[in-house]
């Protein structure tokens, strides 16, 4: 973390309850090591996809999603986009009423509806101050208050990897995640850990792990980074992140996203020509 990152997150600290911080970042990498801020943290990926890290649990947030943080969560945030863009608002958890206040990490799908709100509270400055702008401050409020409503939690992608129950498999999965984009078998892991495919696999059905499913959820979540970086054509990216043919890639993708590759690049397409407007 630079020095730069640093004083923001000494400045988030130091701000107002009564403060609403907003960041935009422009087309740069992202790579936030480990750390943490009293104030709740919504980011929105305008273009761009992200990995968070929270405790022991990995988490993929799409383009056009949303990453809701609570305050004082130990958080890791990069991407592997060339290129990401996001909007960023930091609050007080004490600004949210009791009844409705999310107090555990989602991730949100998006609409027209929330976009354009988002869209206007970002063009708002740097801070929105509840002494300078009350009205303002209180329709951000709201609206932060009935995201949850608004919009869908998303698990398709949602968690990537978690500690196992099983400790012996952690480096099993970290292997397995590291060679998703070959024509990796269980076989080979078994042989490359020196244990039989039959433990192998009663360890990962113990921890609820299905080998083949673990390894198209990461196929597919470095399909969607592919199109979010473009100048690839479906045919590349099927056999870049590891299927055999691109109808396998098309089958697997449809089934765990519930869209097929093709309508999902178009609408990375049109976020991108979304995201130049803004």
């Amino acid at each position: 973390m630079n020095q730069e990152q640093k004083d923001y997150i000494s400045l988030l600290n130091s701000s107002s309850e009564n403060d609403i911080l907003i960041k935009k970042t422009g087309w740069e990498e992202i790579s936030l090591h480990a750390h943490s801020h009293e104030k709740y943290q919504i980011i929105y990926t305008l273009s761009g996809t992200l990995h968070i890290q929270i405790d022991s649990d990995s988490y993929f947030v799409p383009e056009k999603h949303i990453a809701w943080i609570p305050g004082d969560v130990i958080h890791e945030i990069n991407s592997n986009n060339r290129q990401v863009s996001l909007v960023i608002f930091y609050f007080s958890p004490l600004c949210q009423p009791e009844n409705i206040r999310t107090s555990s990490f989602c991730i949100y799908n998006t609409n027209s509806v929330i976009g354009e709100n988002i869209k206007y509270l970002a063009s708002c400055g740097d801070c929105i101050k509840s002494e300078d702008r009350g009205v303002l401050f209180d329709f951000a409020i709201s609206f932060f208050n009935l995201l949850p409503t608004l919009s869908y939690k998303v698990d398709f992608l949602l968690k990537t990897m978690s500690i196992p129950n099983d400790h012996r498999l952690y480096p099993v999965l970290c292997y397995m995640r590291e060679h998703a984009f070959r024509n990796l078998k269980i076989e080979q892991v078994a042989a490359e850990f020196n244990i039989s495919v039959r433990n192998l696999s009663r360890l990962l059905h113990d921890s609820g792990i299905r080998f083949n499913s673990f390894i198209n959820r990461h196929r597919v979540n470095r399909a969607i980074e592919l199109f979010s970086d473009g100048g690839k054509t479906m045919q590349q990216i099927a056999y870049e992140t590891g299927f055999s043919t691109p109808n396998n890639f098309n089958r697997v993708f449809k089934q765990i996203t519930g869209t097929s590759p093709s309508l999902y690049e178009k609408g990375v397409t049109e976020n991108k020509k979304s995201a130049i407007e803004q």
